[in-house]
């Protein structure tokens, strides 16, 4: 059974990720 903490952490930490990988890929995409 998923609680819906444990669906939120996920959220979080997808998010962060996201926020992670925008931020490699805007330096990577400069030429």
């Amino acid at each position: 059974m998923i609680t819906e903490s444990k669906v939120t952490e996920i959220f979080c930490i997808a998010d962060d990720f996201c926020k992670e990988f925008d931020g490699e890929m805007a330096k990577n995409a400069l030429p």
